[in-house]
């Protein structure tokens, strides 16, 4: 029974790694080959937000994952589900290569909606700043497994919303993912915080 349940284990997160890679795979060259826009509603970034922390958080038993969203936030035009998986691959690499807490704050800055993961792993030379977005760059030497793929969907993703990935080190180590997306004016009527 005990080699059994290893077993089953083994397949079950075999087939979870290779359904993310497919998944991730698809929406990039979806997203990138796409000759129509995405369809867009109005969505909450504390809805969005709230959705991935529940999924991520299964993962994290230590609850390494902190959030600040403030209230009130303006509403964005986006594919929710897009931005979920955006959200949710920075939040899964976080949790693979950081050790100690994760931060995730979301600001409204100006005339854009700013979501920042912010880790304790290994600084990324700026050097590597631009390539590690390209599809297939791994900049991990940690022997984590993984195709490559999750920041470049996370940078396609973000330019299809109008937006962008950014990169910077961390004083005191670590990494600074941050989504910046535009906020469409004006806000639906009704809807303002």
């Amino acid at each position: 029974p005990a080699e059994q349940a290893r077993l089953l284990h083994s397949i079950v997160t075999e087939a979870n790694y290779l359904s993310s890679v497919t998944e991730n795979t698809l929406q990039l060259v979806q997203l990138t080959n796409a000759a129509q826009p995405l369809h867009r509603d109005w969505e909450s970034m504390e809805e969005i937000v709230g959705s991935v922390l529940a999924r991520v958080r299964g993962h994290d038993p230590l609850r390494r994952i902190h959030s600040r969203v403030p209230e009130g936030l303006p509403l964005i035009q986006a594919d929710a589900v897009l931005l979920a998986q955006l959200l949710g691959n920075l939040l899964d690499n976080a949790l693979k290569y950081s050790c100690g807490a994760i931060d995730l704050v979301v600001q409204h800055r100006d005339a854009a909606m700013e979501v920042a993961v912010k880790d304790r792993g290994t600084p990324i030379p700026p050097e590597r700043y631009a390539s590690i977005f390209q599809p297939y760059a791994r900049n991990d030497r940690s022997g984590q497994r993984g195709a490559g793929l999750g920041l470049a969907l996370c940078r396609a993703i973000a330019q299809a919303h109008g937006g962008d990935m950014l990169v910077h080190a961390r004083s005191g180590g670590g990494n600074r993912f941050t989504l910046r997306l535009p906020i469409a004016a004006p806000q639906p009527a009704g809807e303002l915080p």
